[in-house]
């Protein structure tokens, strides 16, 4: 394969990875919007104690599909990452951009799971949970963010710079 192929290729998957990562994020809207979050109990990786749940409520298939399709997300971006580390030279910024998000992402992966485990879902008004819930949506940006800038960089585009920064 050649180096264009395989940079178009490169490029294909992290727009497809980010396009996956955004349904994810939305379904995890829906999950909050329905009130869902508690749809797996407090067990955390198991749903309701179990692998794959048994006569699943609807709110616990909304909330197990949100942990399935967000572990298939967290291989996307492993794959991402490990791609970009295997295809770009030491230093190319597209390096740096996947490993931030591949970081973004396992931090997604245990802020959710802190709020589930830390009973911070469905009806829960507490501070704490507002805390977690702010962390998880910043952090969600800036996982936006990274793999966004895999894309802008593996196209070949320039690093961002500020006005005046040169």
């Amino acid at each position: 394969m050649t180096h264009a192929a395989s940079s178009r290729r490169f490029q294909a998957f992290s727009v497809g990875a980010l396009v996956f990562t955004l349904g994810v994020i939305l379904w995890g809207a829906f999950v909050r919007a329905t009130g869902s979050g508690a749809g797996c109990g407090d067990h955390w990786p198991h749903c309701n104690g179990e692998v794959v749940p048994r006569e699943p409520t609807v709110q616990t298939l909304i909330e197990y599909t949100h942990r399935l399709t967000s572990g298939l997300v967290m291989i996307l971006a492993v794959a991402l990452c490990v791609w970009a580390l295997r295809a770009h030279a030491k230093g190319h910024p597209v390096r740096k951009a996947a490993s931030w998000a591949l970081f973004f992402m396992l931090t997604e992966a245990l802020v959710g799971a802190g709020i589930v485990l830390l009973k911070y879902v469905a009806d829960n008004a507490s501070l704490g949970r507002a805390v977690w819930m702010g962390v998880h949506l910043v952090n969600t940006f800036l996982l936006v963010g990274a793999q966004t800038l895999v894309i802008w960089f593996a196209r070949g585009r320039a690093p961002l710079t500020f006005r005046g920064q040169g």
